[in-house]
């Protein structure tokens, strides 16, 4: 396989500095001087790689959400009907959402998503994709269970994992999990009871 351009090379770059810069100042903060001191590139360099700040922006979102959408279909792949959905829940309550730099611009695109309709529409296409994926592990595993109830129960597991996402950066005692753990067990099971009900 061939090396990556330099082209390519030089947007992963800028783009990793601007990644730093947002995690230290914010979006608001994070400006082309910085990027460009950040990075060792011009602001023409990065104007031409990555352009503008709302382009930026945006190439961030992608990135970042783009990473754990892959990552979520890899956990589901190969796995047997009947686990996929607890293999779900797994990961989204696992180590790869603990705190750690991305909740920093996570948290920053939450802020600029409440003034900004492309930060916002990313953001809810990024989690709505979270949920089809709950939905569809829940319905391989349950075949029986009306789509109805597994399309409930996906909603209800995102929004109990991204309330832990939040909650795990306030630095709750770790044996808090186990509470959180149960709690989507049961909301499997439930998809589970009403699955074999109409066997």
């Amino acid at each position: 396989m061939g090396r990556p351009s330099r082209a390519a090379q030089r947007t992963v770059e800028i783009l990793d500095a601007y990644v730093r810069c947002v995690s230290r100042y914010g979006f608001e903060g994070a400006t082309l001087e910085h990027v460009a001191a950040e990075s060792g590139y011009s602001r023409g360099h990065i104007r031409h790689y990555l352009g503008n700040r709302d382009e930026m922006r945006s190439a961030l979102v992608h990135r970042t959400m783009s990473d754990y959408i892959a990552q979520t279909h890899e956990v589901t792949e190969g796995r047997k009907p009947g686990r996929r959905s607890v293999a779900l829940v797994d990961f989204l309550l696992g180590p790869v959402f603990a705190p750690d730099d991305n909740n920093a611009i996570i948290d920053a695109l939450w802020g600029v998503a409440s003034h900004d309709d492309l930060v916002m529409a990313q953001l809810r296409d990024t989690y709505l994709e979270f949920e089809k994926s709950l939905y569809r592990a829940l319905r391989d595993d349950f075949p029986g269970a009306p789509a109805v109830v597994c399309r409930e129960a996906a909603y209800q597991l995102l929004a109990l994992a991204f309330g832990h996402w939040s909650m795990s950066q306030l630095e709750f005692p770790a044996n808090r999990e186990r509470g959180v753990r149960r709690l989507a067990s049961s909301v499997i099971a439930q998809v589970r009871a009403a699955g074999e009900q109409r066997l």
